[in-house]
């Protein structure tokens, strides 16, 4: 009984741990000025689950969050549109400018979570490559819905900054 009752400890504890970085992230996230957008909850076929949070980075552009069960997080800047595909070559290349200009940016997002008490034990950045530009389909998440956001495809096409609003 003594056991069990320190692995529910141990497992509320690790709980409550992952909630206060959950938190943590979400509001260095805001501080900076980044706008949640959208959230989904997935389990794949092997039963693990993962959490993703979608947050504004550009016009066209968002920060992907992914938490999964174990507590590892990852974050990835991608494009944003209302279908399944591959970016093309221009918007590759339009993501991995962002993704320099995310990455000039993770310093203080770093920085600021130390402030709350949060450090990361192991990172790693993955250098801008357009091997890793990918594109979110929205569809795929819960959108807020006072969201807005723009899609990816209609700078490429226009020219021009088409928002797409949810509503």
């Amino acid at each position: 009984m003594k056991q069990n009752m320190t692995e529910i400890q141990t497992e509320l504890e690790k709980s409550e741990e992952q909630a206060y970085i959950s938190r943590s992230i979400d509001e260095v996230m805001l501080e900076m000025g980044y706008s949640l957008i959208g959230q989904r909850s997935v389990t794949k076929k092997s039963g693990k689950k993962f959490r993703n949070e979608l947050y504004t980075f550009s016009e066209g552009t968002a920060v992907n969050i992914t938490y999964s069960a174990s507590g590892q997080i990852t974050m990835e800047l991608a494009g944003l549109d209302l279908s399944d595909r591959l970016p093309d070559a221009d918007e590759s290349r339009l993501l991995c400018e962002e993704m320099e200009s995310f990455c000039g940016k993770f310093t203080e997002f770093e920085r600021r979570l130390a402030e709350k008490g949060v450090f990361s034990k192991h990172i790693s950045i993955l250098p801008p490559s357009s091997e890793y530009a990918q594109i979110i389909n929205t569809n795929d998440y819960q959108m807020n819905q006072t969201a807005s956001y723009t899609e990816i495809k209609s700078r490429r096409r226009t020219g021009s900054r088409k928002s797409g609003r949810m509503e």
